[in-house]
C-alpha cells in the first residue's frame, strides 16, 4: 500500500509559498478582498451622505411668506392732498393708493380724502371735529397729511404792500400752535396709526426773484419748526418736498403755477412711498 502524499498548502502569510503559480494566485485574492472592502467603504459613506442629505431637506426650515398687508387711509388737509391740478389723478393719494395695489403683498387698499381747497391750519381744526372724519380716523391704519401752505400764503395776501420778516413770525407762532393740537387730537383718535406728514415747497421761486434770498430762510424756518413738532410725537414722518420742486417749477407746476401738475404729484407719490417702506 502507498503511503499518502502529504497535501501542499499554499499560504499568502509566510509558510510555502515557491511556486510561481500559487503566489499569483495569493495576489489576485488580495486584490479582490482590497476592492471588496473599498466599494464597501464608498457604499457605507454614499448611504451616510445619503441619509444626511434627506435628513436635513426634511428638517431644513421654510422660508416665511410675508404677511399680505392692507391698507385704510385717511388723506387729511389742504388742496395739495385734495389734488387740485393732478386732473383726474386724485393727486398724490390716489396715485399712491394705485401704486400699493400694485405690490405682491398688498391685499388690498381703500383711502378716504378730506382734503380741502384753501384749508389752512385753523380750518383742519375744526375738520378734525366732523363726526365722519373722526371715525375714519379711528378706523384707519394710515393718514396723510399737507398743510401750512395756505397759513404761509395768507401773510403774503395780507401784507403784500409792506411785507416784514416779523409778520412770518407772528403766523409761524399760530401754526405751530396749530398743528401741535392737530397732532394731539389725531393721535387721541388713533394712537398708532403712522402719520406721513409733508414739509413745504416755494411755489414762488420764479416770480420773487431776488426776493427770493430772504423768503427761502423763512420757508426753511417754518419746515424746521414743523418737523420738530411732529418729532415730538410717536410715529410721525415728515416728508421734506423743498428739493423736489426746487428750479423745476416750470416743469412740474400746475398752469396756476402753485399746485404740482401731474408730474409735480407723481413725484410727490414717489418720496411718500419711500417713507412708506422705511416706515410701515
Amino acid at each position: 500500500m502507498r503511503p499518502l502524499k502529504k497535501s501542499r498548502n499554499w499560504h499568502c502569510n509566510g509558510g510555502i509559498a515557491n511556486k510561481e503559480k500559487g503566489l499569483e494566485g495569493c495576489r489576485t485574492i488580495k486584490k479582490t478582498v482590497i476592492l471588496i472592502i473599498a466599494l464597501l467603504a464608498l457604499i457605507s459613506a454614499g448611504s451616510y451622505g445619503i441619509y444626511h442629505y434627506s435628513s436635513h431637506q426634511k428638517t431644513a426650515p421654510q422660508q416665511k411668506k410675508k404677511p399680505m398687508l392692507s391698507y385704510r387711509i385717511t388723506a387729511l388737509g389742504d388742496s395739495l392732498t385734495e389734488g387740485v391740478g393732478s386732473e383726474a389723478s386724485n393727486g398724490y393719494v390716489g396715485l399712491t393708493a394705485a401704486s400699493l395695489k400694485s405690490q405682491k403683498n398688498v391685499k388690498s387698499v381703500s383711502f378716504k380724502d378730506f382734503g380741502h381747497v384753501g384749508d389752512t391750519s385753523g380750518d383742519l381744526l375744526k375738520v378734525l371735529k366732523r363726526p365722519d372724519v373722526a371715525e375714519n380716523i379711528r378706523q384707519s391704519n394710515t393718514i396723510f397729511l399737507t398743510i401750512g401752505g395756505n397759513d404761509l400764503v395768507h401773510v403774503l395776501r395780507d401784507n403784500f404792500m409792506d411785507l416784514q420778516p416779523r409778520d412770518f413770525s407772528a403766523r409761524e407762532k399760530i401754526f405751530s400752535s396749530n398743528l401741535n393740537e392737530i397732532f394731539t387730537e389725531i393721535r387721541r383718535l388713533n394712537p398708532y396709526a403712522p402719520i406721513f406728514f409733508f414739509g413745504l415747497y416755494n411755489p414762488f421761486e420764479n416770480y420773487l426773484g431776488n426776493a427770493n434770498r430772504d423768503f427761502v430762510p423763512i420757508l426753511n424756518q417754518w419746515n424746521n419748526n414743523s418737523r420738530a413738532i411732529a418729532g415730538k410725537f410717536n410715529h410721525i414722518a415728515f416728508i421734506p418736498t423743498f428739493d423736489i420742486f426746487r428750479g423745476k417749477g416750470q416743469s412740474l407746476l400746475y398752469e396756476d403755477h402753485f399746485h404740482p401738475n401731474k408730474e409735480g404729484y407723481i413725484r410727490l407719490s414717489s418720496r411718500l412711498l419711500q417713507f412708506m417702506t422705511k416706515n410701515p
